[in-house]
């Protein structure tokens, strides 16, 4: 079950649970609007620093962004613009180098793509001699990293904010059709080859998918494509609850549409903050983060880190 599965089942049940017929009309209108504002806050109260010192303290909503995770091991980081032809301005970011080797011969592309709702920074919140990319880097590979549109990096457009409802109005269809177009084209622009290898996860999968066949004349452009966990549908069979909470959506979609709600789950300090508190290493909860975390992506005891989140701690708030 991928990120989306997870965060549309529990917000149904939120949602649903709070403002169903009857409840609704017993829970005061304020608390409503309290319970909604603290899931989508329109001033999320974070902001990125690149600089470990400006993020230590996580309670006044100082989180890392990419080029810090990646510049707090010393390894060099970019970060560069593009636009879409249909007017979304995207940030891709870079990792050209290595402590290791000799940066200056010319090496081999590798493209990596996030899946829903993730970004760049979830390929590095690990740490070198764990995460791939850093490992990638280490082999001698120019390591470009992908944002999509709507994602934490990607939140702006020439002509419409994300408030304005047709902003959020795409699929993996369009970032498939749009937005890899114009980062591979920029990527071949700016170093001056003519091809890659690309790593997709979940939904970055089925993204290059559509942009191959839409564009066939890409296709020689790729050396590899290396698809992990390919998504090809939403819903998946993992708890029968769950299911049921999928019949609810065209509900929790009416009630997000009253209150001009368009931006699921934004990265936000107050709901980073109740993760921390949660989820932290010898809290009487955590057993419920590692259940939720387990019926996201697998269970996997022997990958799972319960300390990381405060031994880094702008994790948890990046993980949400």
């Amino acid at each position: 079950m991928n990120t989306l599965d997870m965060k549309s089942m529990f917000l149904a049940f939120l949602i649903i649970t709070t403002f169903s017929e009857g409840r609704s009309q017993v829970i005061p209108l304020f608390l409503q609007n309290k319970f909604l504002n603290f899931l989508f806050p329109k001033d999320p109260g974070l902001v990125r620093v690149r600089r470990m010192d400006r993020a230590e303290e996580m309670n006044n909503g100082k989180v890392l962004d990419f080029i810090g995770l990646v510049e707090q091991y010393d390894y060099p980081a970019e970060e560069h613009n593009v636009t879409t032809e249909d007017g979304y301005n995207l940030k891709i970011h870079r990792i050209p180098g290595s402590l290791l080797l000799d940066n200056k011969k010319k090496k081999e592309i590798i493209f990596m793509q996030h899946g829903l709702f993730a970004s760049s920074d979830s390929w590095v919140l690990r740490g070198p001699g764990k995460d791939l990319v850093f490992l990638l880097a280490d082999q001698g590979y120019d390591v470009w990293i992908g944002n999509v549109r709507g994602n934490s990096y990607c939140r702006s457009h020439v002509n419409m904010t994300i408030y304005d409802p047709k902003f959020w109005q795409y699929s993996f269809h369009e970032i498939g059709t749009k937005d890899l177009p114009a980062m591979f084209d920029y990527i071949f622009n700016y170093t001056k080859q003519k091809d890659l290898y690309y790593i997709g996860h979940s939904m970055g999968v089925t993204e290059l998918f559509t942009f191959l066949s839409s564009k066939p004349e890409y296709n020689i452009k790729i050396k590899m494509a290396i698809c992990l966990a390919p998504a090809a549908s939403v819903w998946v069979k993992i708890l029968p609850a769950f299911n049921e909470f999928a019949n609810l959506l065209p509900t929790v979609k009416e009630v997000l549409r009253e209150h001009e709600i368009y931006d699921v789950f934004p990265q936000s300090l107050a709901i980073g903050t109740a993760g921390r508190l949660l989820c932290n290493d010898n809290t009487l909860t955590q057993f419920i983060c590692v259940i939720a975390f387990f019926s996201m992506f697998g269970p996997d005891p022997a990958q799972l880190n319960t300390v990381s989140f405060t031994t880094r701690k702008t994790n948890v708030i990046q993980c949400l």
